[in-house]
Parts: structure tokens; C-alpha cells; sequence
């Protein structure tokens, strides 16, 4: 039965950032910040949609979640309250629960939400919210008890005694739908800020007699905020561990996890070996017993099983088994390497498939080229695919031999079993187990080096 909705508020401009990029879009480990919140919550199974406050870049977030959650305007951004009061003619029908937290808290565990919605369910609570007794408060809101009663106090409006108290509120409210109907249009901000604070909520529902109750929870590094960008670089490095640890317990073999740097959604098979220097980007897959590093960046690629990337950069490529790549290779967008290929010591390749068993070792760009199987690329080889208004492709049949030093000029045909010569630029198609020769003719001047000297 649809009975809880998520709302998550994103309103705040994160000016302690100092970005024009709102801190919840903040890419970490490829993800937004905001999407480990939305993703974790997503397997509470919630069946109402998710809401998101984000009237600053309503656009940007559409098209980040898609249909995922509906995105909420605010009209004015006046603070957590009216972002949550915003949310109001969003609500279905059946929904009789909402959960509310701050976008800004990407490590919240599913334990914790799960925990909290419970606390409300089985209890006789209107209201919940979630309290922990922090060894730094600082920057937390403080949980002020008082008899029976309990209130939340912002940090900048805590007098000396209220800012020596070490319970805070984390960020985290369970409340029934017709407390938030109720009271979310009563909040008044009356505070120094002029804003109206979410956390004002819990002394307003005591006075209009709904129950409310603190959800106590153990102190833990789930509850950072990410105000600004040391909690941001703090929030990487836990996300970080956690992934390496999670690849650790997959049979990778990660040799220095100081300088390794894989994001969220890649994959890894088994028995992976990453040496010093990698960085893994994006939902790039290694498949396993593939070796990556020293020194390489994979960017959203497929890396296939047994092959190898060192000291070089691939981007949104695709790498079959037994491959080889580097040292100091590019291997730039819409590249697919074949079964067996070597591509070596500076080579760039970009937007080209290469055939099985195929070898560019030295010195050579591909670009725009289709390449058959066992192919070797001379020493020097360039592709010359553009002729200043458009790409040209290049098409090498299998069994070619390219000479070193060769300029293809595109487009241009290589056929089955063919020979260029070295030094050629290749202007014409080459027929099938040919010799391709494009050199100007050489011409030796007898004494030249004699009389240049005695002249000079």
C-alpha cells in the first residue's frame, strides 16, 4: 500500500562552497552527492513518489532523476520549513506518512531511514526525529530537553549554554501527513535569519498537542553534512573506503589503496589486479584477471578479461580479451580493440575498430579507421582523417603491412595482404597484396657537404 513519501530538501545555495555548481551535484565518485541519498532510500520500497525541493536548477534535476521523483519549485527559498511546506500539493492521496531529510547527508544508511520509519509506525508518535550525541557539535542544531518537553535549537541561534550540549539533531523527521498539513503553514521565522526553520516543527506540534518523540541513535560518520568543501573532501574519502573495501572482499587486488580512485558504479571482476596510480571513472566494467596501472585512467569503458592498460588514458572504449595497451597510449571515444591487440608507446586511437592480433607499437594516430585482423602499423603511421570541414575514414583490410612513417590520407583503402612502403603518404586506394608507394624521388648530390663548407 503507497503509504510513506520521501521528501528530500535541496533548496540550499551551499554558499560556503563557493561554486556556482549547487553542492548536491557535486560529482562523487561519479555519482551526484544527492544520488547516494535518492539510491538508498530507493530500497526502503516506498511506494509514493520521491519529492525533491531544488528550485534553484528545477531543469538540472529533472534531468538527473527523470522519472524517478518529482521535482518541487519553491517560489522563494525562505529556509527548510517553507521548503517542506512546498511539498504539500504534491502529496497523494494514500500517503500517510512522509520522511524528510537533508539533501546534503549522502551517507544516511537504509538502517537508519528504516529505523525511523518504524520508530513512527509502532509507536503512538506523530513525530519523530532522529538525535545523536555528537563528539563535535559543531554545526549541528542542538537538541534542548526540558521536562517532558523537547525543542531544537539552530546552532546560530544557541545561547553559550545551549552550544555546550552535545545532543544534535541529525536531520531526519518522520511525521504523519496531517501533522505536516497542519503545522508546516504555522511555522513563523521569527529568527534573526528571517527563515523559516523545519526544526521549529517539533516545539510547534508539543503546543498543538500531537505527540512527539526523539529517535536516539548510536553517534555515527553517516551523520556528516557536506557544508563545505573539507566536509566534502571527508564524505569522499569514507565513500571511497567503502567502495575499495567492497572490491577488497571481491577478490581485487588493490596494491596501493592511498592512490586508487574507483567510482561508485564500476564494476570489477575477480581477481583484478590495479597497481599504483589508477583512477576508474564513470560505469566503466574490468573484467577479470585484467591488470590496470600502473598509472592509467579508465573512463566509461569496458576493459574485457586478461587484458592489460598501463601509464595510459582510455575513454569510452571498448577492450576485448587479451589486450594490451601503454605505456603512454590514448585511447580516445568510440575506440573497440579486438581479441589480442597491442596498442603501444604513444599511440592515440579515436573512434576506430581494430581487428584481432592487430599491433600499432610506436609513434601513431588512428583515427576515423576501420582495421582488420593482424595488422601491423609502422612506426609514425597517421590517419590524416580531416580535411578541414569534415572526418574521412580510412579502411585497412586484415593482413596489411603499414610501413613506418606512413601518412594515410583519408579516405583511403588498404586491401587484403598489401604492402606500403616506408616513408609513403598514401593518397590512392591500395589493391589487395600490392605495394603502395607514395615517396618523392630521391636525388644524391655529389660534394654538397664539401662545398657548402668551404663556402661557409
Amino acid at each position: 500500500m503507497h503509504t510513506w513519501a520521501l521528501v528530500v530538501l535541496a533548496a540550499g545555495l551551499g554558499k560556503r562552497m563557493r561554486s556556482p555548481v549547487p553542492k548536491i551535484f557535486f560529482p562523487a565518485l561519479g555519482k551526484p552527492l544527492v544520488g547516494y541519498l535518492i539510491d538508498e532510500a530507493s530500497t526502503l520500497g516506498f511506494g509514493a513518489r520521491f519529492l525533491v525541493v531544488a528550485p534553484h536548477f528545477l531543469e538540472k534535476a529533472r534531468e538527473l532523476f527523470g522519472d524517478r521523483v518529482t521535482v518541487v519549485p519553491q517560489e522563494q527559498p525562505l529556509g527548510t520549513g517553507d521548503a517542506a511546506k512546498a511539498v504539500l500539493p504534491y502529496l497523494r492521496e494514500d500517503t500517510t506518512f512522509l520522511l524528510v531529510v537533508y539533501a546534503d547527508m549522502p551517507l544516511l544508511s537504509r538502517k537508519t531511514l528504516e529505523e525511523l520509519c518504524g520508530f513512527l509506525k509502532q509507536g503512538s508518535c506523530d513525530l519523530v526525529f532522529a538525535t545523536s550525541c555528537a563528539p563535535d557539535p559543531s554545526g549541528f542544531g542542538r537538541v534542548v530537553r526540558e521536562g517532558e518537553g523537547v525543542r531544537i535549537v539552530e546552532e546560530r541561534d544557541c545561547s553559550p549554554e545551549e552550544r555546550r550540549l552535545h545532543e544534535v539533531n541529525v536531520g531526519v523527521f518522520a511525521l504523519r501527513r496531517e501533522v505536516a498539513i497542519e503545522l508546516l503553514p504555522l511555522l513563523r521565522n521569527g529568527n534573526a535569519q528571517g527563515e523559516f526553520y523545519l526544526t521549529d516543527l517539533v516545539a510547534l506540534a508539543q503546543r498543538h498537542g500531537f505527540r512527539v518523540a526523539p529517535c536516539t541513535l548510536p553517534w555515527s560518520e553517516e551523520f556528516t553534512n557536506v557544508n563545505t568543501p573539507r566536509d566534502f573532501a571527508r564524505v569522499l574519502g569514507i565513500l571511497r573506503e567503502r567502495k575499495l573495501e567492497d572490491l577488497f572482499a571481491r577478490g581485487v587486488k588493490i596494491l596501493d589503496p592511498r592512490t586508487t580512485y574507483i567510482d561508485w558504479d564500476v564494476e570489477v571482476g575477480e581477481d583484478v589486479w590495479i597497481y599504483p596510480g589508477v583512477l576508474i571513472e564513470g560505469k566503466s566494467i574490468i573484467a577479470s584477471c585484467a591488470h590496470i596501472g600502473p598509472y592509467a585512467r579508465i573512463v566509461e569503458s569496458v576493459i574485457g578479461e586478461r587484458s592489460r592498460v598501463e601509464y595510459s588514458v582510455v575513454e569510452h572504449s571498448r577492450l576485448a580479451e587479451d589486450v594490451t595497451v601503454g605505456p603512454f597510449a590514448h585511447l580516445r571515444p568510440g575506440t573497440e580493440l579486438a581479441r589480442g591487440v597491442r596498442i603501444g608507446n604513444f599511440v592515440e586511437v579515436k573512434n576506430s575498430f581494430v581487428g584481432e592480433g592487430t599491433k600499432a607499437l610506436h609513434l601513431s594516430y588512428l583515427g576515423d579507421a576501420t582495421i582488420g585482423k593482424t595488422v601491423n602499423i609502422g612506426a609514425g603511421t597517421i590517419t590524416c582523417n580531416f580535411d578541414g570541414k569534415k572526418k574521412n575514414p580510412t579502411f585497412i583490410e586484415d593482413e596489411v603491412f603499414i610501413g613506418s612513417n606512413n601518412s594515410l590520407v583519408a579516405p583511403v583503402r588498404i586491401g587484403r595482404g598489401a604492402y606500403t612502403a616506408a616513408g609513403s603518404t598514401i593518397t590512392q586506394d591500395v589493391p589487395p597484396y600490392a605495394l603502395g608507394v607514395g615517396r618523392a624521388k630521391q636525388v644524391n648530390i655529389e660534394g654538397w657537404v664539401k662545398r657548402k663548407r668551404r663556402d661557409g
